[in-house]
């Protein structure tokens, strides 16, 4: 390599190592168009894809480098990571464990291998390695982390989810007493205590403990906006709204009304999207460019999302969701606004001390609410979302569960991670109580989450297994065609539904409901109460199973309530309500 060569490589990875990864990139774009078969390059180009969320990229580039040089440590992890972001584990798998045999104390290739067990479910062989990496390198610290965070996403039983939750509550208190700083947390942890939510506690103390532990680790998180030093100087509120999210997802389709319908002659709307691919970018430039005052594409590197929103100067800066990973997590520590909040696309409460309000609804919360947040949380009288779901597709398809007609279809169509174990014993009892009917389950994100349900559903309800099924993952119409097929709908207890409900009453459907004790499995029942609809909510599982049966069984029944709830469906969609108790919030803590 010329000495020029070396000075630009020199460069790209200074800029790499200082999380530049926009001028990284255009110097490692540089150097392959003189030197294709750079190995260097090509590996460090392929980890800035990754984090840019172009994994057939990263592929093409670490394809490259494997051919020429098919041991190099770093091309291996990177492949493995670009292979999973793809949903190809198995290869994956392989790629980490060729790396470590060939360099058995790698401990970067040994925390991704164990992070992607921990995402596919396989908690205990997780835990196992986790062990071993904190006994072999008791100084580093990112095993500590991730075993904080560390929990089963299909547990077997009751007993499996408390020794983990205790396990967990040990590895926090554990991280208490270190005093070290880190830089990155995102390339160092990458993942979230996004599973807690799905253990039925009030994982509060956790949360906070989580973050004040981040806080001290990482002292850069902890960052002003230069703006907050100074008074407010725009008549009108300025809020951004910000969240990975935005594009085709739930979280896109539950506040669209919000900040499309925010009054201009008061308010300047800016979105912030980082990480969003060129589909959902087009998308959102077409949905919304109109309606706000700006819309932004950072890539999805903590400091560039953190400046360009700092340079808005925002009176309010509003996380649809804050936990579901990483990136908008550890923004959070930022104080980019004079005021933060965060609403319900991931029900739980943050523990960041810099987001100041939880927006929820008192239709939905119990009276003991506060208890739950660390955030003042801030019940406005209405539901906190507003929109009607596009149903024209049912008419395009007609579905079939390929059962017989006169077979009694309960719909569960909720993520695999809401499956508690309690509500396993609930199912079989529908099952048993009602002979011709049958539970309809949707596959997860991976395999293996549905083939530990399975076997804990063999284990624990043997006798009724062969009336649980489970369809392939599904397009939106095929969705709705299926939604419509269905007789009655089954909430998750502890955690149920939010959009999958919103999509059932929008068609008239029954979702059989016991609420819960905390936010997350209330929803369906704020839905009801906003419809003044009782009969479908259950006080008991021995309710809830009587209720799911009445209703499955009961055709006469069940079409009066659909017909009710069809009646009365259209005050949950197009009302000005949410949207006017919002800017009236907004307006008072500015």
């Amino acid at each position: 390599m010329t000495s020029r060569y070396s000075n630009l490589l020199e460069k790209a990875v200074k800029y790499h190592s200082a999380g530049d990864i926009s001028r990284a990139h255009g110097l490692y774009s540089e150097i392959l168009i003189l030197e294709p078969k750079n190995l260097i390059a090509l590996v460090n180009q392929g980890s800035i894809f990754i984090d840019l969320m172009l994994f057939k990229h990263a592929i093409r580039n670490l394809k490259m480098a494997l051919f020429i040089s098919p041991n190099d440590i770093d091309a291996l992890n990177n492949y493995g990571n670009a292979l999973e972001k793809l949903g190809n584990t198995k290869k994956a798998f392989d790629c980490f464990n060729q790396a470590l045999r060939l360099d058995n104390k790698n401990q970067t290739v040994a925390k991704n291998l164990i992070v992607m067990l921990l995402r596919q479910s396989d908690y205990n062989l997780a835990s196992e390695k986790l062990d071993r990496q904190i006994s072999l390198n008791p100084k580093n610290i990112i095993f500590k982390l991730i075993k904080a965070l560390s929990l089963p996403i299909i547990a077997e039983s009751n007993n499996i989810l408390n020794e983990a939750w205790n396990r967990q509550k040990i590895a926090i208190d554990d991280l208490k007493k270190i005093e070290i700083q880190l830089s990155n947390p995102l390339t160092d942890i990458g993942i979230t205590n996004f599973f807690s939510a799905y253990q039925n506690r009030n994982d509060k103390n956790h949360q906070i403990q989580l973050a004040k532990i981040y806080r001290r680790l990482y002292p850069n998180l902890t960052y002003s906006a230069p703006h907050l030093n100074k008074n407010r100087v725009s008549k009108k509120i300025r809020i951004g709204f910000v969240s990975m999210y935005f594009g085709n997802h739930t979280i896109t389709k539950l506040n669209r009304a919000l900040i499309k319908g925010l009054n201009k002659n008061k308010f300047d709307v800016f979105m912030f999207c980082p990480g969003v691919n060129q589909k959902n970018k087009k998308y959102l430039i077409d949905e919304f460019s109109s309606h706000i005052k700006d819309i932004y594409f950072p890539t999805p590197t903590l400091n560039e999302t953190k400046i360009i929103i700092a340079n808005k100067t925002l009176d309010i800066l509003y996380y649809t969701d804050i936990g579901m990973e990483p990136l908008t997590y550890f923004l959070a520590f930022s104080k980019l606004a004079f005021n933060q909040c965060v609403t319900f696309g991931h029900p739980i409460t943050s523990g960041i001390s810099t987001i100041d309000y939880f927006i929820s609804s008192e239709l939905c919360e119990p009276k003991n609410a506060q208890e739950h947040y660390s955030e003042k949380l801030v019940k406005l009288p209405y539901l906190s979302i507003d929109y009607r779901p596009t149903l024209t597709e049912v008419k395009k398809i007609r579905f079939n569960f390929n059962l017989e007609t006169d077979k009694n279809i309960y719909f569960c169509p909720q993520s695999l991670f809401k499956f508690h174990p309690d509500f396993d014993k609930i199912m079989a009892e529908i099952l048993r109580k009602d002979k011709k009917g049958n539970i309809i389950l949707i596959s997860g994100q991976h395999s293996k989450w549905k083939d530990k349900l399975v076997k804990r559903f063999n284990t624990q309800i043997p006798d009724v297994t062969s009336r649980i099924h489970f369809l392939p993952r599904l397009s939106q119409e095929e969705y709705f065609a299926a939604l419509s097929r269905s007789d009655v709908i089954l909430d998750t207890i502890y955690f149920g539904g939010g959009n999958t409900s919103y999509e059932a009453f929008a068609m008239g459907k029954i979702v059989v409901t016991l609420p819960g004790k905390f936010l997350r499995g209330r929803v369906t029942l704020g839905l009801y109460k906003k419809m003044s609809i009782i009969e479908p909510i259950a006080n008991t599982t021995s309710q809830f199973i009587k209720l799911a049966c009445y209703y499955g069984k009961n055709k006469n029944a069940r079409q009066r309530l659909e017909e009710m709830i069809k009646e009365r469906n259209s005050i949950l969609f197009n009302s000005n309500e949410a949207l006017d108790a919002h800017e009236k919030f907004f307006q008072k803590i500015c």
